[in-house]
Order: structure tokens, then sequence, then C-alpha cells
């Protein structure tokens, strides 16, 4: 890959092994760049294995943002931009970490065991999250579960990507912000959580077999076409132990204190 010259501010990093560079032409918006960057990310010398992103005005208040100097977004808002811009460099490190299993999912823990609920964006994981979190859980990602080669959960603490009527996120409510620090040490796969909000709805899950808590996490794994041996063999040392449930929610409070009460009699702690 070609390395594009830079037009203005950047930096290269590396994040969970993976390189990247991102340029922008304007000095002021560091700040909002330095937002985005990845969870663990750190300076690194560019190298030609880095992928290029580039965030660059266009016009009065549109900007354009390329990913190894092709067009993601050609004339956009600022927010619209570093979402874009935010989403894609995650997904690149997603894909491309060679240490961390990336699965779409929000993650609690509560005394070193996780409780996991894989999906996509615009599923509501992240209400859910934030409701096991005032619950008393603690917060480990509303975005990825990462699982080291042996199925143990690690924390990937961004702020809580609260959505706008525009669709872009708003990430100014971490989780500290509501009663809880985020975690910073490995979990053990407890109780995985296969649900989707339906209004009015009665939390009332059912068990399912472990090989359908595989098959739901391994849908939403972002490296599993490119590496499915490797991804299914993590999952299945993962959820080994795990209790799998399955089931419509309504509001997320209620459902967030049976699972946390679930979590807790599997920790054999109170809460």
């Amino acid at each position: 890959m070609r390395l594009r010259k830079r037009s203005g501010p950047g930096l290269s990093f590396e994040a969970f092994g993976v390189r990247l560079q991102l340029s922008y032409d304007d000095p002021e918006l560091k700040p909002r760049v330095d937002q985005i960057l990845p969870p663990g990310w750190a300076h690194c010398e560019l190298d030609s294995s880095a992928t290029s992103f580039a965030l660059r005005q266009t016009g009065p208040g549109e900007y354009e943002v390329t990913i190894a100097g092709i067009p993601a977004l050609e004339h956009g808002s600022l927010e619209v931009a570093l979402t874009i811009l935010d989403s894609q460099m995650r997904l690149v490190i997603a894909a491309n970490a060679q240490d961390r299993l990336f699965v779409h999912a929000g993650v609690v823990s509560l005394e070193g065991r996780a409780l996991v609920i894989p999906g996509g964006s615009f599923t509501g994981k992240t209400t859910l999250v934030e409701a096991l979190v005032r619950a008393g859980a603690t917060y480990y990602s509303d975005e990825y579960a990462l699982l080291d080669d042996a199925g143990r959960v690690h924390p990937y603490p961004r702020p809580l990507s609260i959505r706008s009527d525009d669709g872009t996120a708003a990430r100014d409510r971490r989780a500290d912000l509501i009663g809880r620090v985020a975690g910073d040490e490995q979990a053990e796969l407890a109780t995985v959580v296969m649900t989707r909000y339906q209004a009015g709805a009665e939390w009332r899950p059912r068990r399912v077999s472990t090989g359908r808590g595989v098959l739901a996490l391994l849908a939403n794994t972002v490296p599993a076409q490119d590496r499915p041996e490797e991804s299914l063999r993590t999952l299945r040392r993962a959820v080994a132990g795990a209790t799998t449930l399955e089931g419509v929610r309504g509001e997320a409070a209620p459902a967030a204190g049976a699972l946390l009460d679930e979590l807790a009699s599997l920790a054999h702690v109170d809460v």
C-alpha cells in the first residue's frame, strides 16, 4: 500500500498490533480527533503495513474521509465525518488484530465473570449495558467483546455510544459517570444473552444450547469470514462453561436486574 503524503497534522499509531496512519488538515481538529482514537493506542513508527486514513475539509462545514486514498465520505458534516472515521478505524483494527478476537457485543462483568450480549449497531445493546452498569455491574464495552486464545474476555473501555437522532454517536456518557469504573481485568465468560427489544415484552428468557451461543457470537465476530477456524475454536473455548439465554425484552431496567441476579448466582456473590 502506498502511503499518501500528509497534508497537515497527523499521527501514526498502533492498537492491538494493527498500525494506522491518520492525517487531518486543520490543527484545531486535534481535540476532536483525540476523542476517537481507539482504546490502547500508542504512537509508533510509520511503515508500509499501516492503513492510511485522512480527514479533510472540502468546503464550508463539509468534510471528506478517505481510507487508503479511497473516499469513504466526500461531502459531510464534521460529526458525520468523525463518526465514519471512528467506526472505520475500529473496524480495521477489529478485522486485523491477531492476539484478540473482536466480537460485536455489549459486555459487563461481576466478580470476574462476564455477561456478553452479541449484536450489531441499533440492536439496543448499549441501552441494556447502561442499565446493567446502573444495577451494579462493571462496564467492559458496549461495542466489542475481546476474547483471547483461551476464550477469556478483555475490556474495550470506550465511552458508551448513545446515538443521537441523526445516527451519530454521542460519546459523553462514560461508564464512570453512571456509577462504576470501567473494568481493566480479564474475565471468564459466564453468560451469553441473545435478546432484542420488543415494546411491552416481559423478560422471560429460556436457556438454550451452548451451540446456539457459539453461533450467535460467530455471527457477530468481525474476522469470522477471513479466519473461520480460529474464530470458531476461540468461541468454543469461551462458551464451554457458559449459560446461554434467549428471549425478547421490554424496558432495559427489569431485564438488567434479572440478568444481574443470574450472573450473581453464577459468581456466588450478592449485589
